[in-house]
C-alpha cells in the first residue's frame, strides 16, 4: 500500500450501506486541521459485563483519542440514478458558520418524435411551459415559506463529473418563481409556472426544428438553476431524476380545443456548496493549517456537501494494551451528539461512515483505491453508525476487530479512522460533538472497551 499526500476527491457516498469495502477515488486538495484531545488513563475496576464473564475483566473509557477536522473542496455532486439531488437555500450557526447551495439541471428531450403539428397538418398553437419538480428534502424551517427562483442558464453542461466548487453562467432574469411550501401539491411536488418569454421559445424551436435531436437542442436551450432567495430559512432539495419531475409544455391545435403537453426532463445536474467558516467554531480554519482544542471551543464537526470531516487517532492505545498482557474483549466507539446543536429540523447525517486514514489522507492501496473499515460482522459491508432523530443520536460502532490490530501494529500505513457523512453529495446535514477536552462536563467522544488481564 501507499501514501498520498491527500491529492484526493471524495467519493460519493450513498446512504445504503456500501457493498464494496473498495472504491475507486479521484485526486483533490484537502487539508486537515488538527484538534487533539488528551486524558488520562484510569486505574481500570472490575465490572461484570453480563452473561460473558471473563476472569479480571476490566473496563475503561479514557484512552485518549486525538481528532483532526478538515475540510475537502471537491465533494462530487452530480446526480445519478439512485442517488440525486439538487439542493437550494442558505442557514447558519455558530458551529459551522454559513452554507449555502444553489442547483443546475440541464433540459433534454424525452421523445424525438414531436413535429408539434396534428395529423390533418395544423401547426399547434402555445398555451404555457410549467415546471414541476419533485422535492425529497428540507433541512432547517420545515413551516416557513422560502421563494424558490429559477434562471436560465447560458453556458453549455460539460460530459463530467461537477463538484460542489462548480457553477455556471446564468442569465439575470427571473423565469419562473414559486413559494415553498405554498405551492406543493399532495405529492410534494413543487409547480413552477415559467414565463411566457422562455415557453415560446422553446415552443417555437419545435415549429422551426421540431423535438427530433436532442444534442442540438441542448445548444439552444442550457438548462435551469435554481435558487432560494429566502436567506436563513431552509435548505430544500428536488429530484431531478423523479419521473414527477418536469418541463412541461402545453399546446393546443386550431380544431381542437384540448389541451396537448410535450415534456422535458433533466438528464444532467449538480449542486454548488458553498462554506463559509467565519464567525463559527471552525473560524480558525480559514487561515491556519491546523487549529488546537481550545482555539475551537473542543468542538469537532462533520457535515455532508461541505467537505468538513474528521480522523481519530490514538496514540496510547499500543502501549496502554502492550505493557500488560491484555486480551481485549470488546471495544466500542461512542459519539454523542452535541445535543443543543441539534433538533428535530437540523439533525445529524443518516449515517456515519468509516475509512482507513494515513497521515493527513486516505489509506491506498497499490491500485490506488481506497479502504472502507469492515463492519464487525464480516461481509462486503462497511462499519456504520446510524442516527436516531427522535434520540438525537448515534448508535455505537463496535471496532474491536480494527483496535485489536491497531494496537498490535497489524495495520502498517494506516494511522486512524476518517469518518465521513453519508449522503455526502445530496444533504447538508451535520453533526457536532464535543472532544474529551471539553471543561463543560459534555458528554465527549470515547472508547468503551472491555479486556482481560492473563494472571
Amino acid at each position: 500500500m501507499k501514501k498520498n499526500n491527500f491529492l484526493s476527491r471524495l467519493l460519493i457516498i450513498s446512504s445504503k450501506k456500501l457493498p464494496l469495502i473498495r472504491s475507486s477515488f479521484f485526486g483533490i486538495i484537502s487539508l486537515f486541521f488538527f484538534i487533539t484531545l488528551t486524558s488520562c488513563e484510569k486505574e481500570p475496576e472490575p465490572i461484570d459485563i453480563g452473561e460473558e464473564q471473563f476472569i479480571n475483566t476490566f473496563y475503561t473509557d479514557t484512552l485518549t483519542i486525538n481528532v483532526k477536522v478538515f475540510q475537502s473542496d471537491s465533494v462530487n455532486t452530480t446526480s445519478r440514478t439512485g442517488n440525486s439531488r439538487l439542493l437550494m437555500g442558505s442557514l447558519s450557526d455558530e458551529y459551522v458558520g454559513r452554507y449555502s447551495a444553489q442547483g443546475f439541471g440541464n433540459i433534454g428531450l424525452t421523445t424525438l418524435t414531436e413535429d408539434l403539428k396534428n395529423d390533418a397538418g395544423e401547426v399547434a398553437i402555445y398555451d404555457s411551459l410549467v415546471g414541476f419538480f419533485q422535492t425529497n428534502y428540507v433541512y432547517g424551517d420545515t413551516t416557513g415559506q422560502s421563494t424558490i427562483q429559477l434562471y436560465e442558464v447560458s453556458e453549455l453542461f460539460e460530459s463530467k463529473n461537477y463538484y460542489q466548487f462548480d457553477t455556471l453562467q446564468t442569465s439575470n432574469a427571473v423565469v419562473g418563481s414559486a413559494v415553498y411550501p405554498n405551492a406543493l401539491d399532495s405529492n410534494k411536488v413543487l409547480r413552477v409556472s415559467l414565463s411566457e418569454t422562455l415557453g415560446r421559445r422553446l415552443f417555437n424551436y419545435g415549429v422551426e426544428n421540431k423535438f427530433a435531436n436532442d444534442s442540438l437542442f441542448q445548444l439552444f436551450s442550457k438548462g435551469l438553476a435554481f435558487r432560494n432567495t429566502s436567506p436563513n430559512t431552509s435548505i430544500i432539495g428536488i429530484n431531478p431524476l423523479a419521473p414527477a419531475t418536469n418541463l412541461t409544455l402545453y399546446f393546443h391545435y386550431p380544431s381542437d380545443t384540448v389541451s396537448s403537453s410535450y415534456k422535458f426532463d433533466m438528464p444532467v445536474s449538480f449542486s454548488n456548496i458553498e462554506s463559509d467558516l467565519s464567525n463559527s467554531a471552525l473560524a480558525p480554519l480559514t487561515t491556519q493549517n491546523f487549529v488546537s482544542s481550545e482555539n475551537t471551543n473542543n468542538l469537532a464537526a462533520i457535515q455532508a456537501g461541505t467537505g468538513i470531516g474528521v480522523k481519530l487517532e490514538f496514540p496510547y492505545l499500543s502501549d496502554f494494551v502492550n505493557r500488560q498482557s491484555m486480551v481485549i474483549q470488546r471495544v466500542e466507539l461512542d459519539i454523542p451528539t452535541l445535543e443543543t446543536a441539534m433538533s428535530s429540523t437540523i439533525t445529524a447525517p443518516n449515517q456515519l461512515l468509516f475509512l482507513f486514514g494515513d497521515g493527513d489522507g486516505f489509506y491506498y492501496t497499490s491500485t490506488g483505491a481506497i479502504e472502507f473499515l469492515p463492519a464487525e460482522s464480516g461481509g462486503n459491508t462497511g462499519l456504520t453508525m446510524g442516527y436516531s432523530i427522535q434520540g438525537k443520536s448515534y448508535s455505537y460502532a463496535t471496532i474491536t476487530s480494527y483496535i485489536n490490530q491497531l494496537a498490535k501494529g497489524l495495520i502498517v500505513d494506516s494511522d486512524g479512522l476518517i469518518i465521513q457523512p453519508s449522503e455526502n453529495n445530496i444533504s447538508l446535514n451535520r453533526l457536532i460533538f464535543s472532544t474529551q477536552k471539553n471543561t463543560n462536563n459534555l458528554p465527549a467522544i470515547r472508547l468503551r472497551m472491555y479486556y482481560s488481564i492473563a494472571e
